[in-house]
């Protein structure tokens, strides 16, 4: 049962960036055998075209557009004792697309960043490391992890064209999944929670959770499809009157939003160790300034190790 399950859980890794913030989607309770695991590099180009304003969430088109595109470099190894370490850096390009003169943000009157011109500005992001530990429970996989996101150089966060946040990022949570094919055929669930606490900055702190549930299922022995669904809970973050006296500029750095992502995607297994696998992700809901946007990712992952765990769930 752990080969089947493992077998399942690295078929459909993908990572997603939103908010300019490289993060697993998904990261599933599988853990590869020890020495084992998979490498993948993940192009994804992420469109923001508004925010949902205020507590009400009212989505609003002409607060600071921007279009990201990066490539993620991810590892995922097995080590001894059901151990699992993932570790994911992102390269990441972002041109501001808003009215060049300045936005409103919630009836702010907000002036474009340094690099908000125009054009692509590109930049290494933050290193993310994680690691789990995989529990077997009949058909059912637990996993408790711990992860932290650290930024690998100073870089811009004034504006909207920004890598990212800058700021060191703690997680822990834990993540289930299960192997349906008794009831559908070649067919699997899997769940991830986490709570993220940021480092305070100026007194202005970041609490979240984050709840992320994907399902999918093998249509042939090479094809499969997946859904996925999201949700980012704000606990604590700044309040407007505090952002404002910190330096408007830098909201996005420290706003702590509420947002619900939707998406679903495809995989193809091109040889028994690797797959192309697409995603589209959108943000369908959401306030206290959570992004308008969606995105498209592709990804290759290939397997290491000498064994054969991309395979159909039908196997």
């Amino acid at each position: 049962m752990r080969t089947r399950l493992v077998r399942i859980g690295r078929m459909w890794r993908v990572v997603v960036v939103l908010h300019a913030t490289a993060i697993p989607a998904l990261a599933q309770p599988w853990v590869p055998p020890p020495g084992e695991g998979t490498v993948s590099v993940t192009y994804q180009n992420y469109y923001v075209k508004g925010h949902y304003v205020g507590p009400a969430g009212i989505p609003t088109t002409d607060t600071g557009a921007t279009h990201s595109k990066s490539l993620v470099a991810e590892a995922d190894w097995g080590l001894p004792y059901s151990i699992g370490l993932t570790v994911s850096l992102p390269y990441i390009a972002s041109k501001y697309t808003g009215l060049p003169g300045g936005y409103f943000v919630g009836g702010i009157a907000t002036t474009p960043g340094p690099l908000d011109d125009g054009f692509y500005h590109g930049a290494f992001q933050d290193l993310h490391v994680e690691v789990r530990r995989m529990i077997e429970l009949h058909r059912l996989a637990l996993a408790p992890l711990a992860g932290i996101t650290v930024p690998t150089h100073e870089y811009e966060t004034d504006g909207e064209a920004v890598p990212g946040r800058h700021r060191t990022d703690f997680q822990i949570g834990a993540s289930g999944g299960t192997d349906l094919s008794t009831w559908i055929p070649s067919t699997y669930v899997h769940a991830r929670y986490s709570l993220a606490a940021a480092e305070v900055i100026d007194d202005l702190s970041s609490v979240r959770s984050n709840v992320d549930v994907e399902a999918g299922t093998d249509i042939t022995r090479r094809w499969g499809l997946k859904g996925l669904v999201g949700w980012q809970i704000r606990h604590k973050g700044p309040t407007v009157p505090q952002l404002v006296s910190h330096g408007w500029t830098t909201h996005d750095r420290f706003v702590v939003s509420n947002y619900t992502n939707v998406g679903g995607g495809l995989t193809i297994r091109v040889r028994s160790s690797t797959e192309l696998s697409g995603i589209w992700v959108s943000t369908v809901a959401g306030n206290f300034g959570a992004h308008m946007g969606h995105l498209l990712g592709i990804t290759l992952t290939r397997e290491f190790g000498g064994g054969n765990a991309i395979k159909g769930l039908g196997k």
